[in-house]
């Protein structure tokens, strides 16, 4: 699609965290932007927002559906332009084009064999099983990014009573099919319970053997967690505040350190379900460094989403992912950074290792995000449909939204978590799972036989 090609330059990186961003608490009307370059940038983004319609067509979601994991990379990013242009200026009009446009993504769900509803369509094709290449599946990761992107409009909508009244009962009616789409993953059994280290989800049935029945990494998890605490704001369930809290448990149990930083693998194995069934001696999946930067970004922004509710990882944690960041991944130099792998390997050309959620937390990442050169890429690039579009999206909220309201350093989310710590229950969970990574943190079990105990089936 021509809408993905061209126009590179800093912060491509950040379009690969949007949905480990900012979570809307309340409607705000429109930010206040004074700078004339960022007005500029702005401007054109909102231009963006109304041609971006030619991409959201019944014909066009039928076509991200027939590959569904497309919902997420594509097709999900032109609907929350909406949402985002109404969280910067305001503006209810962009409210009615989110509905229309998500209204067209359902009209394409279909029932699969189960009788559960999704978008059913080809794998990608690194995981297409070859004894069935045809075979059509549902996207477990698009059915969460989905259903985070219900649950923020919903949340949007229930904090101002004019936009109840106009959209109130759509609302609700995507809260419900939302909680849906999450919820038939744990009737299909993909969510596993690890205890005290946490939980994970596993892949989806019908893919090839070393790809299905897979935990999932690092990254798809952190997008997991989004949602999750999204839906639990959205319906008030503490089962989706728990899953978010053991998912983000389990990612803090694999994390190793290095001289006080954070050094973590894209993938580890949580279960026998992880065991190659082609050679049982195996795993289905390699192990080691994450190995593309929008990897690296979105493990981070999980773990800071948890930080920025009160919950998992504390500001001793972030300060870790800092020096990561600083230490390792980053020469430190905005005008002309190197990048390098948390494992200290220089990054493949155009992989910039950067979580630019950490910019609220060091001055000198503040300045990588929004400063001179950062602003002026931005700028070059506003009147391309993908760059002016989706990145420029993650941009503004990221400078406007997300950095001023974690400016202090401290959790910021936490009031949302208020009515579900409130409960002893929700308490006891919480400190049973806290714990401090000390010395040198998690050693991966390279092969089945180093995994004892080793998880069920």
């Amino acid at each position: 699609m021509d809408c993905i090609k061209g126009g590179t330059g800093m912060l491509t990186a950040c379009l690969t965290f949007w949905l480990v961003g900012c979570t809307p608490s309340a409607s705000r009307g429109a930010v206040v932007v004074e700078d004339e370059t960022d007005k500029a940038i702005l401007e054109a983004y909102l231009k963006h927002v109304e041609s971006s319609a030619r991409y959201c067509t019944l014909e066009q979601m039928q076509k991200f559906a027939s590959q569904p994991e497309d919902i997420t990379w594509q097709g999900s990013l032109y609907i929350r332009m909406a949402l985002v242009a109404h969280e910067l200026t305001g503006d209810g009009k962009y409210l009615g084009m989110f509905v229309e446009r998500m209204d067209t993504l359902c009209a394409c769900l279909t029932t699969g064999p189960d009788g559960l509803r999704g978008w059913f369509g080809l794998p990608l094709e690194l995981f297409r099983d070859p004894a069935q290449p045809d075979r059509k599946v549902d996207c477990q990761l698009t059915d969460f990014v989905v259903a985070g992107l219900m649950a923020d409009f919903a949340r949007a909508v229930r904090a101002d009573d004019t936009l109840r009244e106009a959209h109130g009962s759509k609302a609700d009616e995507y809260v419900a099919l939302a909680q849906e789409l999450v919820d038939k993953w744990d009737a299909r059994g993909n969510y596993k319970d690890l205890g005290e280290t946490g939980a994970v989800y596993i892949t989806e049935a019908g893919l090839k053997p070393t790809k299905g029945h897979l935990t999932q990494p690092n990254n798809k998890h952190a997008k997991y967690i989004r949602a999750l605490l999204s839906l639990h704001a959205a319906t008030g369930k503490d089962e989706y505040a728990a899953k978010a809290i053991r998912l983000g448990t389990r990612f803090k149990r694999t994390l190793s350190l290095i001289d006080d930083r954070y050094a973590w693998n894209y993938w580890n194995p949580a279960g026998a379900w992880d065991i190659n069934p082609e050679d049982p001696a195996q795993w289905k999946h390699w192990i080691g460094a994450e190995h593309r930067s929008g990897y690296y970004s979105l493990s981070v922004s999980g773990a800071i989403l948890l930080f920025e509710h009160g919950l998992v990882f504390d500001r001793a944690d972030i300060d870790r992912f800092v020096r990561t960041q600083t230490q390792v991944c980053w020469n430190g130099d905005a005008q002309n950074p190197s990048w390098f792998r948390t494992d200290g390997k220089p990054a493949d050309p155009g992989h910039e290792y950067v979580c630019l959620l950490l910019a609220p937390f060091d001055p000198r990442l503040h300045d990588l995000a929004f400063g001179a050169r950062a602003q002026a890429a931005r700028l070059a690039a506003k009147d391309h449909p993908w760059q002016g579009g989706p990145v420029a999206m993650e941009w503004l909220e990221l400078k406007y939204v997300t950095c001023p309201r974690w400016q202090s350093g401290e959790p910021s989310e936490t009031d949302t978590m208020k009515p579900f710590l409130a409960k002893p229950e929700n308490r006891a969970l919480v400190n049973s799972l806290a714990f401090t990574v000390e010395g040198t943190g998690y050693q991966a079990p390279l092969t089945p036989a180093d995994m004892n105990p080793m998880p069920g089936k």
